[in-house]
């Protein structure tokens, strides 16, 4: 994580703590599952006698404090038998960490990752409802009513759920316009306007000074405006591709480029947009600048 980005967190009021990342032995090199064990380390932050812990992709929509009185570990249910780990209870353990660490070589994680590898060596855990970790997903074969429930529940005011958990891609690195899951078919089963539409209400609530910190790079919004133009090609019948995007980030650069429309028409040429010379590089906030928050 960039100091930037760092500063944003404290700039929210977190207390950021910087830890040494866990390779996952079993994965590729540069996959997505690389360091996912480094979530392990939750075991070691000794000084606290409990841990609800939050994955990063998630919206908290209610009051989650009672989930302290559950024991470890407390979660929601992939599926008869499995936990899913975006949401946990977790009571830090030196000794735990030890198991966790002790085995990493040998047990097989179901899914390469993280959860896989917990759901194995903690089998006995405790039950909560989906609406504390309710996941953007229509699966295949949800019949329409299904769709709609779910739909209702992500646009819900009050909220009914207590936790969305955003799979697929991001809404903070989408335009706010629309889902860009409907830009791609295999990522249709992620899309909805009204879950987008529900973390860019919380977002437009943050002060201006938190909104900075989730502008795009340019190859962002040349990779979005990319994906617009082959699901234009591809004709989806749900037609998003056709709104215009009017998204105030598209006018604000945080990198060395600034022309993300020169970059879409080098799109795909021999990785040109991945030379360093393009890293963002805006401005640290300062921690003077706080006080107002």
């Amino acid at each position: 994580i960039s100091e930037y980005h760092k500063s944003g967190l404290e700039a929210a009021g977190w207390k950021v703590r910087k830890i040494q990342r866990i390779r996952n032995p079993k994965a590729e090199k540069d996959a997505y599952n690389e360091w996912n064990y480094s979530k392990f380390r939750l075991w070691q932050l000794t000084d606290y006698d409990k841990i609800i812990f939050i994955d990063a992709d998630l919206l908290i929509l209610r009051n989650i404090d009672f989930l302290f009185g559950m024991p470890e570990i407390t979660a929601t249910g992939n599926n008869a038998t499995l936990f899913n780990s975006g949401v946990m209870v977790v009571e830090p353990s030196n000794c735990t960490f030890q198991l966790l660490m002790d085995h990493i070589n040998e047990i097989e994680s179901y899914n390469g990752g993280d959860q896989g590898y917990l759901n194995e060596i903690f089998t006995w855990w405790h039950r909560i409802p989906r609406h504390m970790n309710f996941l953007k997903h229509f699966w295949i074969g949800d019949e329409e009513e299904k769709k709609q429930m779910k739909t209702m529940l992500f646009g819900a005011e009050p909220p009914i759920l207590y936790v969305l958990h955003y799979l697929g891609l991001k809404p903070w690195l989408c335009f706010r316009d629309y889902d860009c899951n409907w830009n791609a078919d295999i990522f249709h089963e992620f899309a909805s306007d009204v879950a987008h539409a529900k973390w860019w209400k919380v977002h437009d609530a943050m002060p201006e000074l938190l909104q900075q910190f989730c502008l795009l790079q340019s190859k962002q919004k040349a990779q979005l405006e990319w994906d617009r133009s082959q699901a234009e090609i591809a004709n989806y019948t749900d037609g998003h591709w056709r709104i215009k995007v009017k998204d105030h980030r598209l006018t604000k650069c945080i990198d060395n480029l600034c022309d993300w429309k020169s970059m879409l028409r080098h799109w795909g040429e021999s990785n040109w947009t991945d030379d360093e010379f393009f890293t963002p590089t805006p401005p640290t906030v300062a921690t003077s600048s706080l006080s107002a928050l």
